[in-house]
C-alpha cells in the first residue's frame, strides 16, 4: 500500500502540519514501482499558476485583485522555501552540523491587545502573506511538539514527507512494507555482490 498522498487521508495529522505535509510533498520525487504502478515524480508547483492555484485551494490566497496573482518571483521564493522545509525535515540532518540552517526571509509583527492576546501580521503582497502562513505552521508546529513526527522517507527512490503516527515517534520510512523492505533488500543485494 502506497502512503496517503492527500494530507487529509493520514490518520491523526493535526492541522497546521497538513499544510506543512501537503506543501513539501508539492514537489514528489517518488520513482519506483509499487503494486505494478510506477510512480515518477513530478512538480505541483511547475508554474506561478500551479502556485496561486493551490494557495488558493489551501485557503492561504483570497480574492482577485491583481496582487494576488502570483508571479515568476513568487513562485521561486515559493520554491526555495519548499527546498529549505524539506531540507529541515531530512532524518539524516545532512549538514546540521555544518551551517545547515537557511533563513526564509519573511517579516513578522506581532500586535498585543488587551483581551485579545497576540495578533501576527505579515508586512507583504497577498501572495507572500500566504506563503509566509506556511513558516508559521513550521513554527507552530515546532512550538506544539508535532514538527519532530514530520520526516522525510529516507528511500533515495521517494523522499515522501510523511507523519509518523506511530506511539513511540520512532518510525523510518513512509511505508515499511514498500520503502523499508525495498532498500533492506537492495543493500542485502549489495553486500551478497560484494
Amino acid at each position: 500500500m502506497l502512503p496517503p498522498t492527500r494530507a487529509e487521508d493520514v490518520e491523526g495529522l493535526p492541522a497546521g502540519v497538513a499544510l506543512l505535509h501537503h506543501f513539501a510533498n508539492t514537489e514528489d520525487r517518488r520513482g519506483f514501482v509499487a503494486h505494478g504502478r510506477r510512480l515518477t515524480g513530478h512538480d505541483a508547483l511547475a508554474t506561478p499558476g500551479d502556485l496561486e492555484r493551490w494557495l488558493r485551494e489551501h485557503d492561504l490566497l483570497m480574492g482577485e485583485a491583481p496582487d494576488t496573482r502570483a508571479h515568476q518571483d513568487h513562485l521561486t521564493r515559493a520554491h526555495e522555501l519548499r527546498a529549505t522545509l524539506r531540507a529541515a525535515l531530512r532524518q539524516d540532518a545532512e549538514g546540521a552540523d555544518q551551517g545547515g540552517d537557511v533563513a526564509v526571509g519573511y517579516s513578522f509583527h506581532v500586535t498585543l491587545a488587551a483581551g485579545h492576546g497576540a495578533h501576527l501580521t505579515v508586512a507583504a503582497d497577498p501572495v507572500d502573506t500566504a506563503l509566509a502562513h506556511i513558516v508559521m505552521a513550521a513554527l507552530t508546529a515546532t512550538v506544539n511538539g508535532t514538527w519532530h513526527r514530520l520526516r522525510m522517507c529516507p528511500a533515495p527512490d521517494c523522499q515522501w514527507i510523511f507523519y509518523d503516527n506511530s506511539r513511540p515517534g520512532r518510525a523510518r520510512w513512509c511505508s515499511p512494507q514498500l520503502c523499508g523492505n525495498r532498500t533492506k533488500t537492495q543493500a542485502y543485494r549489495r553486500r551478497r555482490s560484494g
